[in-house]
């Protein structure tokens, strides 16, 4: 899915502009890092993009429509099209593995039989599958970040957003972390990585 922003800004009411006048496009299918010091306004482009915050001025196309509009009951419709990573990965500590990554397909009313395939198929590729009985408490830090990449693409999303995915991991795992979204994006899906380590 093809990205454009147009002059976007986003002002806080303290007066702080994370964004000012953003201007840019993102191809589908491409796979971009945005980088910058702590307080950039990467997490808010982000933000912005999955609709967990609005613009202060300015415009957002998601091939070619304006998601600065979109009516909150429709929010869960866009949404389906995103899959999201984040530094502190969100897992809930009361289900499984398999359970948190089921999460998404489950609120979207998948059949039981189709979200057992697809979680496994999931967990498969972040090299999990062994682990989907166990809690999240169990499992080391990078395991964890594995997981939430796992419950970020079992919808088979258009778009992955990443927001510091590398930031709590070891410098070789960091590399097995961005393996996985080269992968994700040599099937077409848009990429876009937000970190303050240009390495």
């Amino acid at each position: 899915m093809q990205i454009e922003f147009h002059d976007v800004t986003r002002r806080f009411d303290n007066g702080l502009e994370a964004l000012k006048d953003v201007t840019a496009e993102f191809a589908e299918g491409s796979m971009t890092f945005l980088t910058g010091h702590s307080g950039a306004g990467k997490s808010t482009f982000l933000k912005l993009l999955l609709c967990l915050d609005r613009v202060t001025r300015g415009q957002i196309l998601i091939n070619g429509i304006n998601i600065t509009q979109i009516k909150p009951k429709r929010l869960a419709y866009y949404r389906q099209n995103l899959g999201a990573v984040f530094q502190d990965h969100h897992l809930l500590g009361h289900r499984n593995v398999f359970e948190n990554v089921a999460l998404p397909l489950r609120v979207s009313g998948m059949r039981d039989k189709d979200v057992g395939r697809r979680v496994r198929a999931a967990l498969s590729r972040v090299g999990l599958l062994p682990k989907e009985r166990l809690y999240p408490q169990y499992l080391s830090t990078g395991e964890q970040q594995r997981v939430g990449i796992a419950r970020a693409v079992v919808t088979r999303p258009k778009i992955l957003l990443a927001d510091e995915p590398t930031g709590n991991l070891d410098p070789e795992l960091s590399r097995d972390i961005m393996e996985l979204f080269r992968q994700f994006n040599e099937v077409g899906t848009t990429v876009i990585v937000a970190s303050h380590d240009r390495g």
